[in-house]
Formats: structure tokens, C-alpha cells, sequence
């Protein structure tokens, strides 16, 4: 109910019935709700919000990664905001008429730089190796510059790894997991991100093998 030095003129707050009531500037206002809320729920609002919570579990899964993946955004927006805008037409497909990722389609990064190629994807007693092309990257890019590689797990898990893209033509990172198998990773991406943290590339997807 509504709380009032006097009931006509004093200050007013919180609610009563569908009104809602607070004081502003010296004036009392009064708003009112609806008291039934259209919600149609068609098939197209139903396939944007089951989107809308599929991208929720994505940013919270890849927090960390998409924090540098688009560096060259808007300052109005947010990296999660971010991953929404760019993949939401994009990165999905229909199963039974619900929305399900397509991994392949997912960017965790966008930007101006190239993009990496990947040479080889294998998985070892230790992890994920991956090795890529660095004289390609050149002269976008050099070797105190970064490459970022991620890997999703069936278990739910994140691998991660960053370094220098260094000075070999073929360089290698590694993610770092013991008896790792193909068919554990969910899904694999690289990209590149500028020493100064100003720009990044499209990120890549990768396929793993053992």
C-alpha cells in the first residue's frame, strides 16, 4: 500500500493495487501498471528467447575469452552485447524448431586484424597442439603481438592459453589438459589480438583431432 504524510498531498511511495507512487522533485507521481501483460509467446519471440539464453550460457562459459575478443567495439557496448549482435542471425541452426549453436558459426572474436590459419590440430597426452601459420600474419602483425586459443569441454570445462605469436614461420601453442581426447572438445578457436589490446581478428574455429 501506499505511504503518505497526508493522504492528498504529502509525500507518496511504494504501491497500491496496479498504481505505483514516489516522490520527485518535490511532486508525487503516480504510475500506473497494466494488470495483465501481453505475452503471446509466437514462434518467433519463443526462437529469440530460447537464443537469448543459449548466448547467456555462451558468455558465461566464455567470460574470459570474449573480454579480449572484441576489443574494437563501441564504448556503448559490452563484450557480452558484443556477442549477441554478432552471431545472432548467424550462429544457429533448427533442430526440431529449436535454436541450437552451431559451433563452427561462433565467433568468440571479430575484428580487423587477418585471421589465423590453423596448419595442424591435435590432441596429445597433454592437451590440444595447435600449430599456425605466423609469416601469413605478417605485416598485420608481429611477434610480440598475441595469439589466443580456447577450447570447450564435454565436461563443461574451458582451456585457454596466450602468448607471444613469436618469430618461427609455423608457431605452436598449447592448451594444457592429460588424456585428452577429440571427442571430449566441444569446440575449439584462435584468434589474434593486437600487442596494445586495440584490435583482434575474427576468431577461428578449429576442428581437433587425435
Amino acid at each position: 500500500m501506499s505511504v503518505a504524510q497526508n493522504p492528498l498531498l504529502g509525500p507518496m511511495r511504494n504501491s497500491m493495487a496496479n498504481f505505483t507512487m514516489y516522490t520527485l522533485n518535490g511532486m508525487n507521481i503516480v504510475r500506473s501498471k497494466p494488470f495483465k501483460v501481453k505475452d503471446p509467446k509466437t514462434e518467433k519471440q519463443l526462437n529469440n528467447r530460447a537464443r537469448i539464453s543459449l548466448f547467456a550460457k555462451t558468455y558465461h562459459k566464455f567470460k574470459s575469452i570474449l573480454v579480449l575478443g572484441f576489443p574494437e567495439r563501441d564504448v556503448t557496448k559490452s563484450p557480452q552485447n558484443m556477442l549477441v549482435s554478432v552471431n545472432f542471425t548467424t550462429a544457429f541452426v533448427m533442430v526440431d524448431k529449436v535454436p541450437v549453436i552451431n559451433y563452427p558459426l561462433l565467433l568468440l572474436a571479430k575484428g580487423s586484424l587477418p585471421k589465423v590459419t590453423i596448419t595442424e590440430a591435435l590432441t596429445d597426452a597433454d592437451g590440444i597442439t595447435l600449430k599456425y601459420d605466423a609469416l601469413a600474419l605478417t605485416p598485420d602483425l608481429n611477434a610480440t603481438d598475441e595469439i589466443i586459443a580456447c577450447a570447450g569441454l564435454l565436461n563443461g570445462g574451458l582451456l585457454m592459453a596466450r602468448q607471444f605469436i613469436g618469430h618461427k614461420a609455423i608457431g605452436t601453442i598449447h592448451l594444457n589438459h592429460s588424456n585428452l581426447k577429440a571427442d571430449d572438445v566441444v569446440c575449439c578457436y584462435v584468434f589474434v589480438r593486437s600487442g596494445d589490446g586495440e584490435k583482434a581478428s575474427d576468431s577461428v574455429y578449429v576442428e581437433v583431432k587425435d
